[in-house]
């Protein structure tokens, strides 16, 4: 078995090989996270709180957004914000509309952003 996965010999015992991941999006994981947690801390961000229930409030109301401006499944959309909840909530309401989110950060060099872009 360490031939084929070398790395295996370097893990506790109680790690597994292989994690099976459940085949949903992950606006669906967050959603099922809000569900247990609903009134738990979802992020804690330069002393602003959110719970789990307003995360996703706040992601549908930015998918409402997005959609309302015509973003549809199956489009690309590039979000290019400082990290910050709003740059995921912007990621989560992409994911949850179907379309495909990716992320720049905006004090990436122009050459960098531009290269991004275009791939």
């Amino acid at each position: 078995m360490y031939k084929k996965k070398p790395w295996l010999k370097f893990y506790d015992k109680h790690v597994p090989e292989h994690i099976d991941y459940p085949l949903t999006t992950m606006y669906s994981a967050v959603v099922k996270t809000a569900e247990k947690y609903s009134n738990s801390i979802a992020y804690d961000f330069m002393g602003n709180e959110s719970t789990y229930k307003q995360l996703i409030e706040q992601i549908d109301q930015c998918a409402r957004a997005l959609v309302s401006l015509g973003l549809k499944k199956g489009d690309r959309m590039t979000i290019s914000m400082p990290t910050s909840p709003q740059g995921v909530i912007c990621f989560y309401a992409v994911n949850k509309i179907g379309a495909i989110a990716s992320m720049i950060h905006p004090l990436s060099p122009p050459k960098q952003i531009e290269f991004f872009l275009n791939l």
